[in-house]
């Protein structure tokens, strides 16, 4: 009977977590065309920055070419995409005295070695360390110069994490796309450890794709401009998805953006405004979510902290039919 169990136990693991193993190889992007008067008024600079452990974070540095630099801008991308899709609205805030700082996130775009492959993201600490090392970079580079934070999506929960104990290192933070605590975050973790133990962290298990959309191409949640939704389809640089100890990683961060007892809260007078989609309920939870994000930000003990959610816009609102509103609404909030 013991052993007949054992085997039961054994056969629905191995059907649950079985390894569907996965290459993923980016080709080179097509390259978008950008006005050449853009170039009349900014500078585009392409480096990499080493981090600790020797990976190579692929940076994008846009700036004003013939005035000084009002403060410097620190993008965090979301899931599954690439420092070069915010390239217009990087321009747009060097064109108005803005020095912006783009960079793929360990595991996306240029920024992967051959221990940081592709689709994989090592560990919450070690993702808000990259942030926190750019962070360094700017200050090296723009000494006098003000850091504001800019995380989109899953760059909203790096963004906030990276609050925790750095709050004190930046002037301003800016969320857009608000990923909104989920309580069955904890249960995502506890499956994907056992998957990371079953079949391997850097294996990709059967259920762990099936519950994370591996390699869907549905992007109609992005946003209402048919254009968007079509770059983003054909974007070569786009991830289909995350492997085992990756998806460990997206939840457990999730999961954390409740510990309020890990935040040292340095700086309460922190300006925070989020910028979301009305029609984007599933990842900012809708009006509730949106509500309980506020009450965290302000339970650690942040005093200004200021949400927008604009009617007929989905998730990705700078890439929205009408981004002038979402534009000018970030410029404003940098601004001031």
């Amino acid at each position: 009977m013991f052993k007949s169990s054992l085997l039961s136990l054994g056969l629905a693991s191995y059907l649950l977590f079985r390894n569907q193993p996965e290459t993923i190889v980016l080709k080179e992007p097509v390259s978008e065309k950008m006005s050449s008067a853009v170039f009349d008024d900014t500078t585009q600079e392409d480096t990499y920055l080493i981090t600790e452990d020797g990976l190579p974070l692929a940076l994008t540095i846009i700036q004003p070419k013939n005035q000084a630099v009002k403060a410097v801008v620190q993008v965090v991308h979301g899931i599954l995409e690439h420092r070069l899709r915010y390239r217009h609205l990087a321009f747009f805030l060097a064109k108005n005295g803005f020095a912006v700082v783009l960079s793929d996130n360990r595991g996306h775009g240029d920024s992967v070695d051959k221990k940081n492959p592709l689709g994989q993201m090592p560990s919450v600490k070690r993702m808000v360390k990259d942030q926190l090392k750019i962070t360094q970079f700017i200050d090296d580079r723009f000494p006098n110069a003000a850091v504001y934070l800019y995380g989109h999506s899953y760059g909203s929960v790096l963004a906030r994490l990276y609050l925790q104990n750095n709050d004190d290192k930046i002037k301003k933070l800016l969320l857009t796309g608000t990923l909104h605590y989920q309580k069955k975050a904890k249960y995502g973790v506890m499956l994907a450890l056992c998957a990371d133990v079953l079949a391997g962290k850097k294996s990709y298990s059967w259920i762990l794709k099936k519950l994370s959309n591996f390699g869907s191409t549905d992007k109609t949640w992005l946003t209402n401009d048919e254009i968007e939704i079509a770059k983003a389809l054909r974007d070569p640089r786009m991830l289909p998805g995350y492997n085992n100890i990756g998806v460990t990683t997206l939840w457990e961060s999730i999961r954390r953006l409740n510990d309020i007892s890990f935040f040292a809260c340095q700086n309460p007078e922190l300006p925070i405004l989020s910028i979301t989609g009305a029609e984007d309920v599933s990842i900012t939870g809708g009006k509730r979510g949106l509500v309980d994000t506020k009450k965290t930000l302000n339970k650690i003990g942040y005093r200004k902290v200021e949400m927008l959610d604009f009617p007929h816009m989905k998730h990705e609102v700078i890439n929205e039919v009408d981004q002038d509103l979402v534009y000018q609404a970030i410029l404003d909030f940098f601004v001031k």
